[in-house]
C-alpha cells in the first residue's frame, strides 16, 4: 500500500510515542493487541491512518494532539545565515536574527544594525 503525505506525518507523530504507548498497553494488559496492530503496520494491510487510529482508540488516547501543529510543509524554517552586526563597525556586537522580531538598534549611532 503506498504511504501518503498524511500517513508520512502520521507515522512520524506515531513513532515518536511509540516506546509510551507499549508501556501504556502493557500497563493495561494490551500488549498483544498492539502488536497485532503494529504487524499490520509494518505489513502495510491498511492505511497507515487507520492503524494509527486504531492503536489511539485501543488505548483510549486522543485522536489529534493537543495544542499547536503545524500543517505538513508548514514547519518552522530554519534561521537565515547571517547576524546583525554594528552600523558603524564600532563594536563587536552581533545579534541573532529572530522572526517577528523588532529591527535591532544601535543605541549610540541610533541606526538599526547591520544584517551581514
Amino acid at each position: 500500500m503506498e504511504i501518503t503525505a498524511e500517513d508520512s506525518h502520521e507515522l512520524a507523530r506515531f513513532c515518536a510515542g511509540l516506546a509510551d504507548a507499549r508501556t501504556l498497553a502493557r500497563n493495561m494488559g494490551l500488549s498483544a493487541e498492539l502488536e497485532r496492530l503494529l504487524v499490520e503496520l509494518r505489513e502495510g494491510t491498511r492505511p497507515a491512518a487507520a492503524v494509527v487510529q486504531s492503536v489511539l482508540t485501543l488505548l483510549g488516547l486522543p485522536s489529534r494532539p493537543r495544542g499547536y501543529a503545524s500543517f505538513p510543509g508548514q514547519e518552522s524554517a530554519p534561521r537565515p545565515a547571517g547576524s546583525y552586526i554594528c552600523p558603524g563597525g564600532r563594536c563587536s556586537r552581533n545579534e541573532r536574527r529572530t522572526p517577528g522580531a523588532p529591527l535591532p538598534e544601535c543605541a549610540l549611532i541610533g541606526e538599526p544594525l547591520m544584517f551581514g
